[in-house]
């Protein structure tokens, strides 16, 4: 059996949001432990991060990013270079809706003839945050960075990934992340 472990990145600016999503909060938890509960039965844990603020507590390894500034392409780059897991479950701090269930129904479609498998809406969006990636992958997001390349899509197209269609509303509602004030209101609204 693969060994897979977990990323949370969490060292974004927010500058849409205007104030930390990490630390938002939602049903009573701040966005990032809600995550780590839900996601604690993994070996191997870690927050893609800057700055360790807000995480107090938490279990969870902090990992810097090897190069700064260049956004979610280089947190998870860090992760997979630091990881002793064979490949890492991959999300984004700012979708608080996200089930441990989104991952074991991604695990499946995980083979050794793919760099990846990333999450996909029946609208056709990707959605290269919320996704399974093998730690040989990040060869690939090393050289996008070092070319100058922060967009994830742009690594996406060079690595060889399996887009899974997510097959239900509920797992299509797991991946709805919170970018503006607004958003966080929909969040909000929704849950109600």
């Amino acid at each position: 059996m693969m060994n897979i472990g977990c990323v949370i990145l969490a060292g974004g600016k927010s500058t849409r949001m205007g104030r930390d999503k990490a630390n938002l909060e939602f049903q009573g938890q701040t966005f990032i432990k809600k995550l780590a509960q839900e996601l604690d039965f993994f070996e191997e844990k870690m927050i893609a991060r800057g700055p360790n603020e807000g995480f107090e507590g938490m279990d969870w390894t902090i990992i810097p990013d090897l190069h700064e500034e260049c956004g979610p392409i280089g947190g998870l780059h860090s992760a997979l270079k630091n990881c002793k897991s064979e490949a890492l479950f991959c999300l984004p701090c700012d979708i608080p809706l996200m089930e441990t269930s989104l991952f074991h129904w991604l695990v499946p479609f995980l083979e050794e003839k793919y760099d990846a498998v990333v999450c996909m809406t029946p609208d056709g969006k990707r959605h290269p945050l919320s996704g399974i990636y093998w730690k040989s992958s990040a060869a690939v997001l090393e050289e996008q960075i070092f070319n100058g390349d922060n967009r994830m899509m742009s690594a996406l197209d060079k690595l060889k990934v399996k887009y899974v269609v997510v097959d239900s509303k509920r797992k299509e509602d797991q991946l709805f992340n919170v970018n503006t004030p607004q958003d966080y209101r929909r969040l909000k609204e929704y849950c109600e």
